[in-house]
């Protein structure tokens, strides 16, 4: 795993490329209805204090990952907790993703075709593009992330003669309570989850400004999940939206053009594929990071491929069914909390409160 120092755009690029990820394929909640377009907006402004917050936890550490920051915050036997802690979640979320990347292949498009074979081949994959280093990682994104707005921008297009306008009325018709519980969720997936990103800090460039590399991530993440969801109710309506479970698959295979052009779902059947990819990729790296650093493994690419093995069996147990997996999103928004915010918090402050008195102390 070469880490070759990342700069601004490569890590703005994989970190957009990561905020689509899964989001693309279970974005939209039974909140919110036909409002779930405002709960995206309120979202994106109130996940910027976490973007101040994560930029500012690099800034306060310069040249240090997460798992550095944790024993220099806490102590060996703290920060060691701490690592531990957070190298299962990564492990747990990339197991999570390439589930949903293998449920959506075989309920959308290979339904003979076994969850293990493709989780065995997306494995392989995620093993190479690990081995490659960030800075490989990091390129691909920047390269492919031009490509995923593009096919997003073209299922607007082909599907604008198809929009229903009225289905965004009427307008908070349900109040404002289920709209912010539907926010909420948006904040804790996908925005939230680029806390995994501080891991990688520690191989950005000095250029690199962590807050506006957050700030500028989440709102162009934020408005191409916002496009997405609009081109899904414009299309679908509710409660149609609600009753499938891959909607953005389902809404672009409605798609048609005088019956020559149909069948576009394919479009984002790669989106979901290349930007989910990057997602469990970025969360597996994480976690080997964490567990190489954790118990101080010297072989590296046979822990990473014994990992990744595990990663695959897990996957298909982790889950009873699809529709257990879908309930899952609703129990994440609670077990994230102490990952996303509470830690994060307790850090930053831990952090100035050390650096404050670190300063004092050298003044006398």
């Amino acid at each position: 795993m070469e880490n070759k120092k990342i700069s601004s755009s490569q890590y703005k690029s994989l970190m957009v490329i990561f905020i689509f990820g899964t989001s693309l394929i279970f974005v939209g909640n039974i909140h919110g209805e036909e409002d779930i377009w405002i709960s995206i907006l309120i979202a994106i402004a109130m996940s910027m204090p976490l973007a101040l917050i994560y930029g500012k936890i690099a800034k306060l550490f310069p040249k240090m990952g997460l798992f550095d920051i944790f024993i220099k915050t806490y102590g060996k036997v703290l920060g060691k907790f701490f690592i531990l802690a957070y190298s299962f979640h990564f492990f747990h979320l990339a197991t999570m993703i390439l589930r949903s990347m293998t449920e959506y292949i075989q309920v959308a498009s290979l339904p003979d075709t076994s969850q293990y074979t493709t989780g065995i081949l997306i494995g392989i994959l995620i093993i190479y593009t690990i081995n490659a280093g960030l800075s490989a990682f990091s390129t691909w994104a920047k390269l492919i992330l031009p490509i995923v707005i593009l096919l997003i921008i073209t299922t607007i297009i082909l599907g604008f003669n198809q929009f229903d306008y009225s289905y965004l009325m009427p307008i908070l018709y349900n109040g404002l309570k289920p709209v912010m519980v539907n926010s909420y969720l948006f904040i804790t997936f996908p925005f939230a989850e680029t806390i995994v990103f501080l891991v990688f800090s520690a191989y950005a460039d000095d250029n690199n400004d962590f807050t506006k590399v957050y700030i500028h991530s989440i709102l162009i993440g934020g408005f191409f999940l916002l496009i997405n969801v609009f081109r899904n109710i414009l299309l679908l309506g509710f409660p149609n939206v609600n009753n499938v479970l891959f909607r953005s698959d389902f809404a672009t295979s409605i798609i048609t053009i005088s019956n020559f052009i149909q069948r576009i779902e394919i479009i984002v059947s790669s989106n979901l594929t290349l930007t989910s990819f990057a997602k469990a990729t970025t969360y597996l790296y994480a976690a080997s990071l964490g567990f190489i650093k954790l118990f101080n493994i010297k072989k590296h690419k046979r822990f990473l491929i014994i990992l990744c093995i595990i990663m695959v069996i897990l996957s298909r147990f982790i889950f009873k069914s699809t529709m257990d997996m879908a309930r899952f999103i609703s129990f994440y928004q609670y077990y994230v909390i102490p990952f996303q915010f509470i830690i994060p918090l307790l850090t930053l402050t831990i952090g100035v409160i050390k650096k404050r008195n670190l300063k004092n102390n050298s003044d006398f």
